[in-house]
């Protein structure tokens, strides 16, 4: 069997986290067989690399090209690139999702997998997202800034295509947690019924979260 196949089986499984045993139930053979794909010991028919395929959402080009060895000479000289390696495709960034993909065969890469140099960026970026979305806290709009500063500090110092619209992500991210910071402190005044104050403030950030209703509360209360 194709050693490049069986690297990419094993590859793909353990990026999404799954056992030998699991994969074999979802695609309803033996976990042995699982076992020795992966071991390049039995060979995979295209049928049901197309099963896998489906199963993972990838392209079946996905498990036949080395696509290990080409994420290597990607990041060789940490050069940024807009052509797949795959096939030559474009490769189409969301600097906003942190990925790209290819618009010829649809594989994807997150940005800090593709440039190494980025990962830490990327992930500064992802957790300052994560609690601008899910907390309400002044503490956690604080704290969301000062994420997205570092990111757009540490980002600043690569000179290529990428570090520009990272850094206007981080811009935008560092705006939004000013509105959370504001939108907290109209929502601490109308939790207290102090209206006109939560008015004052609710104002600054029409449209975000439930401002708006909150606002027209306020008004109602004048």
């Amino acid at each position: 069997m194709d050693t490049v196949i069986a690297e990419n089986l094993k590859r793909i499984r353990e990026k999404h986290s799954l056992t030998q045993e699991a994969l074999a139930e979802a695609l309803g053979v033996p976990e042995l067989a699982v076992y020795k794909w992966e071991a390049g010991r039995l060979p995979v028919d295209y049928k049901m690399l197309v099963i896998i395929a489906d199963f993972y959402d990838v392209p079946v080009d996905t498990l036949l090209v080395d696509t290990a060895e080409g994420a290597r000479k990607r990041t060789a000289n940490n050069k940024v690139s807009f052509d797949c390696t795959i096939c030559g495709g474009k490769l189409v960034y969301n600097y906003q999702g942190g990925n790209c993909k290819c618009a010829n065969c649809g594989n994807k890469w997150s940005i800090g997998e593709l440039y190494p140099k980025y990962a830490r960026v990327m992930a500064t970026i992802n957790e300052a997202n994560r609690i601008l979305n899910s907390k309400t806290e002044l503490a956690a709009a604080d704290e969301a800034k000062l994420l997205y500063r570092q990111a757009s500090s540490e980002c600043s110092k690569f000179n290529d295509a990428i570090s520009p619209e990272i850094v206007k992500i981080c811009t935008e991210g560092q705006a939004n947690a000013e509105k959370l910071g504001i939108y907290c402190r109209g929502k601490h005044f109308f939790d207290n019924r102090a209206f006109k104050s939560a008015l004052n403030e609710l104002e600054k950030v029409p449209g975000f979260r439930d401002a708006d209703e909150m606002i027209k509360r306020c008004k109602k209360q004048k």
